[in-house]
């Protein structure tokens, strides 16, 4: 067990160091898809501490997501219009509250005592509030490649499944938001990446979405038979590589020089 733990360390560690890079040279709409991609991820990395396991990989994720939020906030570029700007200085000073509680509540359980239900449903009900700042800065922030928009896109919709997925698998999901069951949502992202297959025709990525593709259909079916199966880390881990993949995809489908 512990020679699992020390490689799923490594593999997070791994893609981490990919992750803090491709976000130190990111432009202003793709550093907000980080943070929201960070935000809807921090609150799954709490569901798999809380009610599956205390692996070390999932409080070094959680950890990571703070650090790399608490950073792209910092450097994100103000919007020119005021109503973006409002909403941009309204998300860093809730932000501060959100983490301050995760931190507390991931700390509480690494020390083995179970948070209250109170204190979960009030770290749920802020990160509502965050997801739904940083998606409203979505409009001031506009994606100069149209490709890597639809690809954002598309990796937003598996990390809030993977998320609800998560929620779901410990019991938390009569906390959460009203979003569509799982099953809808599993197919509507499976539609949407044959979509992105017949938009990249390049063979890199063509390559990429074949890895994809195989990843996706690996973990679908429990997705799709959401009732029947539990398997959170297993759908966690997957989702997580599809999801830097997609991310990947745009520099892929650029012309070469």
């Amino acid at each position: 067990m512990k020679h699992l733990n020390l490689s799923r360390l490594c593999a997070l560690a791994t893609l981490l160091v990919c992750f803090n890079s491709y976000a130190a040279s990111a432009q202003p709409a793709t550093q907000l898809q980080l943070i929201r991609l960070d935000l809807n991820g921090s609150l799954g990395d709490f569901y798999l501490l809380y009610g599956v396991d205390s692996d070390p990989a999932h409080l070094a994720s959680l950890q990571q997501r703070i650090t790399q939020t608490e950073q792209l906030l910092s450097q994100l570029d103000a919007p020119a219009d005021s109503g973006g700007l409002n909403t941009l200085q309204r998300l860093r000073e809730q932000w501060p509250a959100y983490r301050v509680l995760l931190q507390e509540l991931a700390s509480s359980l690494q020390q083995r005592h179970t948070p209250s239900g109170g204190s979960i449903a009030e770290l749920i009900q802020l990160n509502r509030l965050l997801t739904r700042l940083s998606d409203s800065l979505s409009v001031y922030y506009q994606q100069p490649d149209p490709l890597a928009t639809h690809n954002q896109l598309l990796a937003m919709q598996l990390q809030n499944l993977c998320t609800d997925y998560l929620a779901h698998s410990v019991g938390a999901n009569a906390l959460g938001g009203d979003n569509p069951a799982l099953d809808v949502q599993s197919k509507a992202f499976s539609e949407g990446l044959q979509q992105v297959q017949k938009i990249h025709t390049s063979p890199e990525a063509q390559a990429l979405l074949q890895r994809i593709e195989l990843r996706w259909r690996y973990i679908e079916p429990s997705l799709q038979h959401y009732q029947q199966d539990n398997v959170p880390t297993l759908v966690n881990r997957y989702s997580r590589r599809i999801i830097d993949d997609l991310q990947q995809l745009p520099t892929l489908a650029q012309p070469a020089p």
